[in-house]
């Protein structure tokens, strides 16, 4: 079994570039307190059933899953199979995007460790965040990108973003060569929209009819 120590170091590289999407709205600062959900073990395996459902075995027309959990899925999709009990990463949602974050004191050690000489000077009360939103590249294919990362509400500078996750991206095969997009296969013509505090899973147009029957 994977040790807490190894798996929050997994974790630095895609979740916490991934981590802590700006609440939407310009540039007013966001405090992670202010997340609804969390990120935790059990989450990946409720996200889990209710794909299976809709995806995979296609029992239902279409599924809800709470936006921590979603998150908790997208991390295990990355390799993260063990979430550590003390990671504190809180998660929300709107119609646009889904939202990670977390204080850097609110971080294990291990974590801000592995984050190096970007953290190293912050204090523990800096908010790290970012956001991710969905886009469809084609009928089969569902994308999450990393839109933004912000530290204390300001949005880093795209370059230095691109820069940091092209490296997250050479770690980790199941993201883009970028770093800032994880692709997911879906069943044709099935959707995922982000919905305030959850995240809708909509099953093909031929699941839909067979539960109409």
């Amino acid at each position: 079994m994977t040790s807490v120590s190894h798996a929050v170091r997994r974790l630095a590289g895609p979740a916490f570039a991934i981590l802590a999407l700006g609440w939407p709205g310009a540039l007013r600062p966001v405090s992670a307190q202010t997340l609804p959900d969390s990120v935790t073990q059990g989450g990946i395996t409720r996200a889990s059933a209710v794909v299976d459902a809709v995806f995979v075995d296609k029992l239902l027309p279409e599924g809800t899953v709470g936006a921590g959990d979603w998150a908790s899925y997208l991390m295990a999709r990355l390799g993260i199979v063990t979430i550590p009990r003390n990671l504190k990463v809180r998660v929300g949602s709107d119609s646009a995007r889904v939202t990670i974050g977390s204080t850097l004191g609110e971080l294990p050690p291990e974590a801000q460790a592995a984050l190096g000489p970007l953290v190293a000077m912050m204090p523990p009360t800096t908010q790290l965040a970012g956001e991710i939103t969905v886009r469809r590249p084609n009928r089969e294919v569902v994308q999450f990108y990393l839109e933004t990362v912000r530290v204390n509400g300001v949005p880093l500078p795209d370059g230095l973003v691109a820069t940091v996750m092209m490296d997250v991206g050479r770690q980790y095969p199941a993201l883009s060569r970028s770093g800032r997009s994880l692709y997911v296969q879906v069943p044709l013509d099935a959707d995922v929209r982000f919905l305030p505090g959850n995240v809708r899973l909509i099953g093909p147009p031929d699941t839909a009819s067979r539960g109409m029957r």
